[in-house]
């Protein structure tokens, strides 16, 4: 930017505004209990990592 501050073309940020959903609240978020240490054993045991594993296998450690 050498130096020089951006403009910002601010009309087009409060455009965007306007348009934005509402924020999610935590309070709306389901509750899920996730099992990390079997998660994590279990990806090791497999010789993979945890991003690897299937939706299938993810699930067998959550609790809704």
């Amino acid at each position: 930017m050498n130096g020089q501050m951006r403009k910002y073309n601010f009309n087009e940020y409060y455009k965007q505004l306007e348009t934005m959903s509402e924020p999610i609240m935590a309070s709306e978020l389901p509750k899920v209990k996730l099992n990390l240490r079997g998660i994590r054993d279990y990806a090791k045991k497999k010789g993979v990592s945890i991003s690897s594993l299937s939706d299938t296998e993810k699930e067998m450690f959550m609790q809704l």
